[in-house]
């Protein structure tokens, strides 16, 4: 009663492991967007697998990974979790959340960037293939002879595949002259269709989602204060920690 008269936190102390996801689930139950964190990457894991058997709206939202041979070990398993996360929260659909204290504290990037970076593509819509392409590679996108996993995509011609880091399969995007003749998913291994679409949505593959104008200013400024340390370390007579920077900034 508490919760739904708005009347702040409640505490619930007791519960055996066996029924805190049940009393979880039942506090929730109600509400179309809920948050658990917890303090630790393995138990918010133990968390997300327990409590999908009472709610299958349920996502992991991992910390995001600040050590880069830790990111080179996990590959984009994470961005992709955590932006299917996003994906979810703006599609506006019921979700869980399970996440930990650490990836809360973290700053994040506004929901509007993303939103205002997601590709809409219909049927009979024009669209210029270069351009798109040139979006999908601002977008985190790598570009293949042949998409083989998410987050690749391919240019045949006047066909565009795409493998979406959010989905289990890829779409094909067919042209006639800059207008969208057909959309349809297929399978990676026997390249079928699987369904016929009149629309779909291509959601970021990365999280930092930079223009080129916004690279162009940071790289400036990178050149700008490491042009300040090279003359501090000058001026030390430190020509060996100079020369460091002047080698890294190239």
């Amino acid at each position: 009663n508490a919760l739904r008269k708005g009347g702040g936190a409640v505490s619930v102390t007791g519960c055996v492991d066996a029924q805190k996801w049940h009393m979880a689930y039942g506090l929730g139950d109600g509400y179309k967007f809920k948050i658990i964190a917890t303090f630790s990457e393995l138990h918010a894991r133990e968390a997300y697998e327990q409590f999908r058997a009472y709610d299958r709206n349920t996502f992991m939202y991992p910390a995001k990974d600040l050590i880069f041979y830790q990111a080179d070990i996990h590959g984009n398993q994470q961005t992709k979790e955590r932006i299917r996360v996003l994906k979810r929260l703006l599609q506006k659909k019921p979700i869980t959340i399970v996440t930990t204290f650490d990836a809360l504290m973290a700053p994040q990037v506004p929901l509007s960037v993303y939103e205002e970076s997601v590709i809409s593509l219909k049927k009979g819509n024009e669209v210029n293939l270069t351009e798109l392409s040139e979006k999908l590679v601002a977008l985190g996108y790598e570009k293949t002879y042949q998409v083989e996993a998410p987050g690749q995509f391919a240019v045949r011609g006047d066909i565009l595949d795409v493998f979406d880091l959010t989905e289990d399969n890829p779409v094909r995007v067919e042209l006639w002259g800059d207008e969208i003749e057909s959309i349809r998913s297929f399978d990676v291994e026997s390249q079928r269709s699987i369904e016929v679409l009149t629309q779909v949505q291509i959601f970021p593959a990365m999280e930092m989602i930079l223009s080129k104008e916004r690279k162009e200013r940071g790289m400036q400024t990178i050149e700008t204060e490491a042009d300040k340390q090279y003359d501090l370390f000058r001026k030390a007579f430190k020509t060996e920690e100079a020369h460091r920077i002047k080698q890294q900034v190239k």
